[in-house]
């Protein structure tokens, strides 16, 4: 008797069947797409907010960090120092911080952060790619999916090479979603939605607290809609445990805005930064510059509302008629991409969310997601003449609006056009469900993202510092300057041909770069600002002096002192770019110098302080005429005591101390509170009381509602534990014996069992 052997599972399967193939070749797609950039510019990774603060305070945060402390308020960095205020540097995300410090051992900078970024790219992906899998989409096409998000357009030319924390959160993302729908379709546990919801919330972009919310709202829908409305309650719950262990990043930044530029938000519309429907006619032309209003250009100058080649050419060959049986499970898709669409085609603002067109990386999310469900149920092979004039229309209509926004590069579009005409060719004869065809997906991706950043090598819509790469290098050269140093310059003021590692960057840095420099000063970036130094000295965010009235502002001195701005500040260098203010030909100051030998570049004025500052020990820089310091030293990394005695204490005496008034400052006098206020330029001031003739003074700062956030912490903490632990416990006590077994086999199951779940094309119940 014959027996057959059934069928190798390799052999039956039109697609990769095992289930670590497909993950693994997609990470190497996504390691040599995200190589592509770097062949033709090797900053592309280092462009903007990454160069000016993302980076900087990375390496300031691991520099902290790993020295035991947390980098809450850094007084080196001034007006860009309050980074508990600041948010978004993730001193509170534990992937950032690990990131962060494998970034610090690196002396190449350009390099740390094209390996950071790469490996968030990586985090991207994978995470799409289990999203995917749990709709039950086959691995090929999840595969597809997960190196489609990396490299759309506005992930990789606007999110990858400028704003770090954007891309880090559209990377966190799909994990949130993959993890809710575990716990709503396979009974998951709530702890890693907790985990994932924390990852999102951490990192201090308020957008984080939108797509949470959203992402959770859209699988509470999915659950009401599927009959499985117990989930819900247990949804809610994890967000709520995920928000209560955030607080501690959102509310010191609230707390903080009266004081900053952030103060004054509304809601309104001036259409900057805003798509409109036109633009995502556009997403699978991989030649397409939007025109959206922007900085400097009239049109941007990448791809930015590009998705994928293949998702709207693709369009006619897909089975629609099968959504009908999985519409169900599909409603988070529904919800989440809707939600999106309809936020980013709103007002330019909304509260302190501006700038809609960053929403397009979750519609992204959403759209994609809901091609590959389509896609997975192969693509049709009727009316293929028909089909075929339909996709070469769309190919063809979005040439044509990527040639009517820029109409000078008419060869690109046409090139573009043919390579994609040609790709969803090879992609329709060999259908994308098969082997080759993903092969024709991920090799495709690769060429046409070859094509894209050859045409578009950078972002030039917004600020290209080109700082040098080395940090060692920036040491040596700002070495120079002693103390803390006031630099009065205008990066929009230096020219093309100055902005460059060996000329500007000689002698001046903005941004955050003098504090990787080992240099106390005043320039520095910041998100909220402080306005009144900020006006005092014409600051403005990226850390500019734009007006030449700050020279005199240095000097003047305020009602109730004796001695200038530049002393209260406890200044011992200033920087001054001559197409500011030339003060080359200018007495100096009293007890100044100029010093020639550190003006290499010829750009700039250095002043250096001749005269020594009073109170050497800590960071008082002024005492009321009649007020006798003892002792000033430093308590911690930010608190400070002063020992005082006064001849008469009968009238009105205060301290002055260098450093910005940022909210949570507290002063006592043996331990009898005082009152404290904000003097000249933003700068602390502590007003002692009548009588006291004599006692030490504590200056101490922590984030402003610490109490509360340490609550919120406290009960986050708690309601987590109990939702990890409660289901654990009824489990155990509802489980019978002999279902052991049938539960850990549950558990072990690759792909999601739900109502209406897709699987390989097929749907299962």
């Amino acid at each position: 008797m014959t027996t057959k052997t059934p069928p190798s599972p390799t052999t039956s399967r039109p697609y990769l069947s095992s289930r670590y193939v497909a993950p693994v070749l997609m990470l190497g797609v996504v390691a040599v797409g995200a190589a592509l950039p770097v062949l033709r510019n090797h900053i592309f990774y280092m462009w903007d907010d990454t160069a000016a603060v993302g980076l900087p305070n990375w390496l300031r945060m691991a520099d902290a960090i790993t020295h035991g402390r947390l980098p809450l308020l850094e007084l080196d960095m001034w007006r860009g120092g309050d980074l508990a205020a600041e948010g978004v540097g993730g001193m509170w995300n534990p992937v950032i911080v690990l990131v962060a410090i494998a970034a610090s051992t690196f002396d190449n900078m350009a390099l740390a952060i094209t390996l950071g970024k790469t490996f968030f790219m990586m985090v991207m992906a994978l995470g799409s790619y289990l999203l995917a899998r749990g709709f039950g989409i086959r691995p090929t096409l999840s595969a597809a999916y997960g190196t489609m998000l990396p490299f759309a357009g506005y992930s990789l030319f606007v999110d990858g090479t400028a704003w770090v924390n954007a891309l880090i959160l559209s990377a966190f993302t799909p994990w949130l979603w993959w993890a809710a729908r575990r716990v709503l379709h396979r009974d998951g546990s709530v702890l890693w939605v907790i985990v994932a919801a924390y990852l999102c919330l951490s990192l201090g972009n308020p957008y984080g607290l939108i797509s949470t919310a959203v992402v959770l709202l859209a699988v509470m829908v999915e659950a009401w809609v599927v009959g499985n409305r117990p989930k819900i309650v247990w949804l809610a719950l994890a967000g709520g445990a995920a928000l209560l262990l955030n607080v501690q990043v959102y509310l010191p930044l609230m707390l903080s805005t009266s004081v900053g530029f952030r103060a004054d938000n509304h809601t309104f519309n001036n259409e900057f930064f805003s798509p409109d429907l036109n633009d995502l006619a556009t997403m699978s032309t991989p030649s397409a510059q939007p025109y959206i209003i922007s900085w400097a250009l009239p049109t941007l100058s990448v791809p930015a509302m590009y998705l994928a080649w293949f998702v709207l050419p693709l369009l006619p060959w897909l089975r629609w008629r099968r959504l009908v049986e999985v519409w169900r499970p599909l409603t988070s898709v529904l919800v989440l991409g809707g939600v999106f669409g309809l936020l980013m085609l709103g007002p330019s603002q909304i509260w302190l969310f501006r700038w809609p067109l960053r929403l397009i990386d979750f519609v992204w999310l959403a759209a994609g997601l809901a091609f590959m469900v389509l896609a997975n149920f192969g693509l049709h092979r009727t009316h293929r003449i028909g089909r075929a004039a339909g996709s070469l229309a769309i190919i063809v209509a979005g040439g044509y609006l990527g040639w009517a926004d820029t109409p000078t590069f008419l060869t690109r579009h046409v090139a573009a056009a043919i390579v994609v005409a040609v790709l969803v060719a090879l992609l329709i004869r060999f259908d994308v469900t098969t082997r080759l065809g993903y092969g024709v997906l991920a090799l495709g991706t690769l060429l046409v993202l070859g094509l894209q950043v050859f045409w578009f090598p950078g972002f030039y819509n917004v600020l290209n510092y080109q700082f040098p790469n080395s940090r060692a290098l920036l040491e040596e050269r700002f070495a120079k300057y002693e103390g803390l140093t006031v630099q009065l310059a205008d990066l929009h003021r230096v020219g093309g041909q100055d902005l460059v590692p060996d000329r500007a960057y000689k002698d001046m840095l903005f941004g955050n770069m003098y504090s990787v420099a080992g240099v106390e000063s005043t320039t520095a970036y910041s998100g909220i600002g402080f306005t009144r130094f900020d006006n005092t000295l014409c600051a403005v965010y990226q850390g500019s002096t734009t007006c030449p009235e700050a020279w005199g502002a240095l000097w003047r001195n305020f009602p109730g002192y004796d001695v200038p701005l530049a002393d209260l500040l406890r200044a011992r260098t200033v920087v001054v770019q001559n197409k500011l203010i030339d003060t080359r030909r200018s007495t100096p100051p009293e007890g100044w110098r100029r010093d020639t030998a550190a003006e290499e570049s010829g750009l700039v004025t250095v002043w250096k302080r001749i005269d020594p500052l009073p109170f050497p020990g800590g960071r008082l820089s002024h005492a009321t005429p009649g007020v006798s310091i003892v002792d000033d030293r430093p308590a911690g990394d930010v608190a400070e005591r002063v020992r005082f005695h006064r001849d008469d204490a009968s009238g009105p005496a205060a301290l002055t101390f260098a450093r910005l008034a940022w909210p949570g400052y507290t002063a006592t006098v043996d331990g009898r509170a005082l009152n404290l206020r904000t003097g000249p330029a933003g700068l602390v001031v502590v007003d002692l009381p009548a009588g006291v003739t004599a006692g030490e003074v504590e200056l101490t700062w922590s984030p402003p509602g610490a109490t509360v956030s340490a609550v919120a912490l406290y009960l986050g903490a708690a309601l987590s534990i109990g939702l990890v632990i409660g289901p654990w416990y009824l489990r155990r006590r509802t489980r019978r014996p002999d279902l052991g077994d049938a539960e850990q086999a549950r558990d072990d199951t690759p792909e999601p069992v739900g109502t209406g779940s897709l699987v390989e094309g097929g749907v299962r119940s």
